[in-house]
């Protein structure tokens, strides 16, 4: 007998279902996307452990003590705030202030000009992290048709506190827009971590909204814990609250500096000595500028460009700018030729 048609058989399917069908769709294309990312990431961590071995290590410490060492006269003078940045740096790692308070031009500008793109970019944003996209920055293409945000980063100013701070000249590797989806959970940049570029490097986060403690505030462990240098080697991990416990002790709880503040403030710290995350958000999405600078030639310069922005997307974001500036953007063209060969990961 022929199988009868049910009334199933004649219901559209309705918007929930064909909603979670896209869902899955692209939660299988973002799992295949981290796959080929994993394998374009292999001569980076093999780069990384080749770097850890004793022998390289000692001569990688080696090179950077005298490289230290030669540039020690050369450092700038900062006075006023600039100072109270770079001394609040090498003791605690954090120190947060605001757009206000620096006085740099065009400030408020940019804070105008990012938020835009960030609220532009919300219901994207949304609909990668149902797909399973943890860590969303807004697209490069906004960024270079707007090139007063990317060239905020290159202020003389910021550029001193940097050097200072690092004792070496600087690299400057470009600004992302992060927007943060106030979904609770714990994952990827929300986890405890420390970056993999260098030994230590320096960013600048610029809140583009008021960000309270249920906002996802950035947080820092304000004190030295755990060397991470060329005597120790290296190693990267994410950790959850229990996790860094087990690893720093409970106690690691009241050196946590949170960084709340209205939209305009702005927080300097190093994210390559220091564990940190952005605090999972409840209340409301976060948006925020992250500019990021480290040492001319990075100990790990195969896990840095990652701002979204490309080789090409710097190149012309550069035109036109002073010889500072454009060393410090260009700074990838100074590394050894076969650190050179060694593609980005893309973590």
């Amino acid at each position: 007998m022929e199988a009868q048609p049910t009334v199933s058989s004649f219901v559209e399917p309705s918007a929930g279902s064909a909603a979670r069908r896209r869902g899955v769709v692209a939660r299988l294309i973002e799992t295949q996307r981290k796959r080929i990312a994993g394998l374009r990431d292999v001569p980076a961590r093999t780069a990384l452990r080749a770097a850890n071995t004793a022998p390289l290590r000692r001569i990688l410490g080696a090179k950077y003590q005298a490289a230290i060492e030669r540039h020690r006269a050369n450092l700038p003078t900062l006075t006023g705030i600039d100072a109270q940045i770079v001394s609040a740096l090498l003791r605690d790692g954090v120190f947060i202030t605001s757009l206000e308070a620096l006085s740099l031009p065009g400030s408020a500008g940019i804070v105008d000009l990012a938020d835009a793109m960030a609220d532009d970019f919300a219901a994207e944003a949304r609909r990668r992290v149902r797909a399973g996209i943890d860590f969303n920055v807004v697209p490069p293409g906004p960024l270079v048709a707007t090139p007063e945000v990317f060239r905020w980063g290159l202020h003389d100013r910021l550029l001193d506190i940097a050097e200072a701070y690092l004792e070496l000249p600087v690299a400057y590797d470009g600004v992302s827009i992060n927007y943060t989806v106030a979904d609770g959970r714990e994952v990827s940049t929300r986890k405890w971590h420390r970056d993999w570029e260098d030994r230590k490097m320096l960013k600048i986060a610029v809140y583009l909204n008021d960000v309270d403690d249920q906002g996802g505030p950035l947080q820092v462990v304000g004190r030295h814990h755990i060397a991470q240098d060329d005597a120790n080697g290296y190693r990267y991990e994410l950790a959850s609250d229990e996790e860094l416990g087990a690893v720093l002790g409970e106690g690691f709880r009241k050196d946590i500096v949170s960084c709340e503040g209205p939209k305009g403030t702005v927080v300097f710290t190093d994210t390559a000595r220091y564990f940190h995350r952005g605090k999972p958000a409840v209340t409301r999405d976060r948006k925020a500028l992250f500019y990021s600078y480290f040492a001319r030639t990075p100990r790990h310069p195969f896990f840095c460009e990652r701002s979204g922005l490309s080789r090409s997307d710097i190149a012309t974001l550069s035109q036109g700018m002073m010889p500072r500036q454009r060393a410090v953007t260009a700074w990838r063209t100074t590394l050894p030729w076969l650190l050179q060969l060694i593609p980005p990961a893309q973590l």
